[in-house]
């Protein structure tokens, strides 16, 4: 009889065996890591007294005497336990019930305590400065555990929300890096593994010395090696090895800032080798990549095609040497950007490049691997004539005893991106000549890497944090800042997994809602303004957006939420600034030549969509393909923003009544509904800032007569509903995401509840008091788990829809039930606003505490408690957990990290309005101070908040002094002085 298993149904895992197995040596509180030893799953080979589960097995089982004597024993039927100890080893082998400890021999008890002994130093650490330092030979927790995010700054250049570069660069100097868009300087590696971002020739190199090698800097565990750490800091990766024959090696990889007059971009891999060997050394240093292609697209198909069209070439210095090698390509619609490499030899204040270089990647490895090419010792210097895009390049680097030799290496992309003046072969040559001759200036380079420094720390001084807590302390102020400032150009397109080509979504638009506060503090609002009216520009004149956009938008009007986030991204952008006068700068319209049309208008636009046109049976927003969440595809038929317009004015050209909505069968978001209420509210305040009465009074109606109607429709007994549907004339369907809805799974609850329900109708001021309580009662029994909350609850839609979460993903993965801590966060900045705003102090606690509580899940720096289980990375948040294991699942750019600097600023009390900073802080209950630093960009705010034990909030007992002057009310003045200020408040 033949049985199936799969992994989520396996009966007993091995750590359970174990226990059964070894009673009286284990214990249900011990920590174990163990294997089934063969398939039967009736044995196992087992490690305890572990800090925390860790691959304990699997690395003991890597060194060759210990896995010949457990592969002795496992062939004797034995299973077997290894129990780690403070001082040392005890192995247990069990047969049925005989249980018996064996007598190790010296060598093997030290190679098996020697193995264990800092496994809890496996995942590295956390430095005070919020680095994550990483031992290269110690196993990988998960695919993004180990990996770094770059950036460069073409903050005052054209378009930098599309041409910042990026880089992604895991433990070992590898992965990929990106110019503008989705242009690939580095190839990405299409794989399988997550672990590989990019071609695995990126950024490595080789040190050859007496025609042997010595050195391969992505072979940490090579016999010569004594030692090789990696630490990931903020925008930049250092990592250091030490070598048995003397030489320490360490790398610097980091992208340069925008130069005027420079390549578009540019990352650098400095490396320096320092002689310790007390010899002279005569080394030579051969470097690698791959560069992207042009055309990544054509892969799919024809990857012959994409070799064809190029062919090797360099650009020669008199004397012979490379000053820089990269592709050519044929067909002129490839000639827009133009990749290249430079290394640069370091003696002194002496310049030197390479003297060999190779194109042909299977002529340098030839039947051996990248560890260990066939053609390291004499590169070919022989221009391929067709691609991929492979190079290497070699140079001499001779060291006396005790000298330091740096090797300076330039990858980068020439492009015609804001550059009228590009011309295909002379700008190629003076661009990378002019970087030449630029940072072959002594100190050039180290200035541009303090430079890249100063702006970080420039730009974090928005808000520094100064809590008990030293981790979340750094992590608030370095690390959480950096991710939002990275996702705000180009969006959440390039990191670990997130390899491909996906533009920048409409929607994304959210992470500026936390950088500006912090380009503002640095004097940038108008960066801000040119950010803002890149978004702006595509949106339609009929009210809808693109839905995703790079140099041209796609999609138009098939998400319906899109447009909609436009207005509170305006919103809090007046709010911060007090600039009302941008809503009536003008912005291009998308759809049309160059027309354009005040910002204002552009909000009215987008009201009007989803307010009058838009709209279904109940006077809701359409969900057209989906709303926020991607996978609520529950209108199979839905149509795009052009052919909804089109039918629209055919049909009102027939009726003659050009007020009537658009007509249909199509369902209703509910979330877009509160989001409509938002923006109706946000707009009538900046409406009535203005001075437009009219139009304020028309939007505050608006709002009134949409939250009537959400409350009529929508709100079903205890929960706010998710989806309206309207196509089944029998009934048998009319909702989605409420109790009686049809579509649940689990037989213990009623519905399928959505936790953006919860979320949105708070938010947007539609949920009551009652509904509130209400709605937490169903959010704690259906959608809580120990690993955070749940998007949804478990759920079929294939009633309705084959192309739904449900049809995609297993239960607890992702949209299916996973921790969406996007969402989680927006639901912990709802909890935050109703805990100071609903009437009963025990619901406001409950709100608080569990917003707290959520908080502690999704920081990233919690992995490193147990980060072989939780996974993630330890420096930035990742989207989901996985909710029934916990794991920390990628990809590692999602609306996570903006949504928790938004609801940690609510947490801390700090609120942007138009008559100043409003301070209404909901603080841990058991913490009784908080302190942070506020930069205005106009003001500095040194704030300190105190209460006793337990849960407190602004109350009439409150007291606020400003400057040391007690104030009416919690709304502190919004200095313009330049000056320091003292905020106080007792709870």
């Amino acid at each position: 009889m033949v049985k199936e298993i799969v992994s989520r149904k396996v009966a007993i895992t091995p750590a359970d065996l174990t226990k059964s197995l070894f009673p009286n040596q284990v214990s249900s509180q011990d920590v174990i890591d163990a294997v089934f030893s063969d398939s039967s799953y009736k044995g196992v080979i087992a490690v305890s007294g572990l800090k925390f589960k860790a691959p304990a097995v699997i690395e003991i089982l890597k060194k060759q005497d210990a896995a010949e004597y457990l592969n002795q024993l496992v062939e004797k039927g034995y299973s077997v336990l290894i129990q780690l100890k403070p001082d040392g080893i005890s192995l247990y082998q069990a047969m049925g019930n005989e249980i018996s400890e064996a007598v190790l021999p010296q060598n093997l008890q030290q190679t098996l305590y020697e193995t264990l002994k800092d496994a809890d130093k496996w995942a590295g650490y956390l430095n005070e400065e919020g680095e994550h330092v990483i031992d290269l030979r110690s196993p990988a927790p998960g695919p993004h555990f180990y990996v770094n995010l770059l950036m460069s700054n073409r903050v005052g250049f054209p378009s930098a929300l599309q041409t910042t570069p990026k880089s992604v660069v895991d433990r070992f100097g590898g992965g990929s890096f990106r110019s503008h868009a989705a242009s690939q300087v580095l190839a990405t590696r299409w794989d399988m593994r997550q672990e590989e971002n990019g071609f695995p020739a990126n950024r490595q190199f080789y040190l050859v010395e007496n025609n042997q090698k010595i050195f391969y800097s992505a072979e940490p565990a090579h016999a010569n090696i004594l030692e090789a750490k990696c630490i990931h800091s903020r925008n930049h990766t250092r990592i250091i090895y030490k070598t048995k024959c003397g030489l320490e090696i360490r790398r610097l990889i980091f992208i340069l800032p925008q130069y005027k007059g420079l390549p578009l971009a540019t990352e650098v891999q400095r490396i320096e080798i320092v002689n310790h060997s007390g010899r002279d050394r005569n080394l030579r240093l051969v470097y690698t990549g791959m560069f992207g292609n042009f055309n990544p697209m054509g892969q799919w198909e024809d990857v012959l095609y994409t070799n064809v069209i190029m062919q090797g070439r360099v650009l020669r210095n008199e004397d012979g040497s490379i000053m820089a090698i990269g592709p050519d390509y044929y067909p002129p619609y490839t000639h827009s950007d133009q990749r290249y490499h430079v290394m640069m030899v370091r003696n002194g204040n002496s310049i030197s490049y390479p003297t060999e270089f190779c194109t042909d990647y299977n002529e340098f490895v030839g039947v051996g691997s990248l560890n260990d090419p066939q053609g390291l010792m004499r590169l070919s210097n022989r221009l391929h004539r067709k691609g991929p895009g492979f190079f290497a390049v070699a140079a001499t680097v001779s060291l006396g005893k005790g000298e330091t030799r740096v090797v300076d290496n330039f990858t980068g992309m020439v492009s015609d991106k804001t550059n009228p003046e590009y011309n295909y072969h002379d700008t190629y040559v003076s661009e990378i000549k002019a970087l030449c001759d630029t940072f072959s200036a002594p100190g050039a380079l180290e200035e541009a890497f303090d430079k890249n420094m100063k702006f970080l720390d420039e730009y974090s001084s928005f808000i520094q944090l100064q809590s008990s807590n030293e981790l979340m302390n750094t992590y608030f102020n370095k690390n959480l800042p950096f991710q939002v400032l990275y996702q705000t150009f180009v969006s959440r397109s390039f990191c670990q997994t997130q390899k491909g080509y996906r533009e920048i979504g409409f929607r994304e638009i959210q992470d500026i809602f936390a950088s500006m506060y912090y380009f503002v503090a640095m004097g940038l609002s108008d960066f801000v303004k040119q950010l803002l009216k890149e978004w702006c520009s595509m949106v339609f004149e009929f009210g809808y957006a693109y839905h995703n956009f790079f140099w041209v938008g796609k999609e138009p009007g098939k998400w319906s939420d899109d447009a909609l986030w436009f207005i509170q991204a305006v919103y809090r952008y007046i709010n911060l600034t007090g600039d009302i006068g941008f809503l009536d700068e003008t912005c291009t319209i998308a759809g049309t030549d160059g027309k354009v049309r005040p910002i204002y208008e552009t909000i009215k636009a987008i009201i009007h969509y989803s307010l009058r046109i838009s709209i279904g049976k109940h006077g809701l927003p359409l969900i057209d393909r989906a709303d926020w969440n991607d996978t609520l595809q529950v209108d199979p038929d839905a149509i795009d923003g052009i052919t909804k317009e089109k039918l629209y004015k055919e049909q009102i050209a027939k009726s003659g009544n050009p007020d009537e909505p658009f007509k249909s069968d199509f369902s209703e978001s509910v979330m877009n509904a509160f989001l409509l209420k938002l923006a109706l509210d946000e707009a009538a305040i900046l409406a009535g800032v203005k001075g437009d009465a009219e139009t304020k009074s028309y939007f505050e109606n608006s709002s009134q007569e949409l939250a009537g109607k959400i409350q009529t429709h929508a709100w079903k007994e205890n929960y706010f509903a998710r989806v309206l549907i309207n196509r089944y004339p029998d009934g048998k369907y009319t909702y989605l995401g409420a109790k009686g809805d049809g579509f649940s799974i689990d037989p213990n609850i009623d519905g399928v509840y959505f936790l953006n329900s919860f979320s949105w109708s708070i938010l947007s001021d539609t949920a009551t008091d009652e509904q509130i309580g209400l709605m937490l009662d169903v959010v704690d029994k259906t959608l809580k788990t120990p690993y955070g909350l749940k998007l949804v609850s478990p759920s079929d839609l294939g009633p309705i829809t084959n192309i739904s979460a449900t049809d995609h993903y297993f239960p607890g993965d992702r949209e299916n039930g996973g921790v969406f801590k996007h969402a989680c966060m927006m639901a912990t900045s709802a909890m935050f606003k109703a805990a100071k705003r609903v009437k009963d102090p025990a619901l406001a606690q409950r709100l608080a505490e569990e917003a707290w509580w959520m908080i502690d899940i999704t920081v990233p720096f919690r992995t490193m408690k147990s980060p072989f289980e939780i996974c993630g990375n330890p420096r930035f948040c990742t989207q989901y957990n996985n909710s029934e294991t916990g794991e920390n699942i990628g990809p590692m750019l999602s609306g996570t990290s903006t949504w928790l600097i938004l609801t940690l600023m609510s947490a801390f009390g700090i609120e942007y309005t138009s008559q100043g900073i409003l301070f209404e802080p909901i603080l841990r209950p058991e913490e009784e101070e908080l302190r942070y630093t506020l930069n205005t960009g106009r003001a500095r705010y040194h704030v300190a908040i105190r209460k006793g034990t337990g849960f407190k909030r602004i109350s009439g007992s409150s007291v606020v002094e400003f400057d040391g002057q007690k104030l009416p009310s919690n709304m502190v003045p919004l200095m313009a002085d330049g000056k320091d200020h003292t905020v106080s408040i007792i709870l």
